[in-house]
């Protein structure tokens, strides 16, 4: 009995591991997308961690990424990509120097 526990619990933890590469690579794909609609340099995309989140829209359990990017060239700055499953569910653009 206690090997098929064991082996449930293996499962799990491949299929989260799983899960969760599929959402990072969404997440950079997403990253890039929204970098070009904004018309910035794209330079990196990370993982921040998971959240409870209570918005009116969008409560959950959702991913904090950061979104590196640069509007000259020479300033880096951080945007928020918060992604609920493999749904975008915000965006938020810090203001950056053109």
């Amino acid at each position: 009995m206690s090997s098929i526990a064991v082996l449930l619990a293996l499962m799990l933890v491949a299929y989260l591991f799983l899960l969760q590469r599929r959402q990072d690579e969404r997440a950079i794909a997403l990253a890039r997308q929204l970098c070009q609609q904004q018309q910035v340099q794209y330079l990196d995309c990370a993982r921040d961690g998971h959240r409870w989140v209570k918005r009116p829209r969008h409560s959950g359990f959702s991913t904090l990424y950061l979104v590196d990017f640069s509007g000259d060239g020479e300033s880096r700055y951080q945007a928020e990509l918060w992604l609920k499953g493999l749904r975008l569910a915000d965006f938020v653009l810090p203001p950056f120097r053109i």
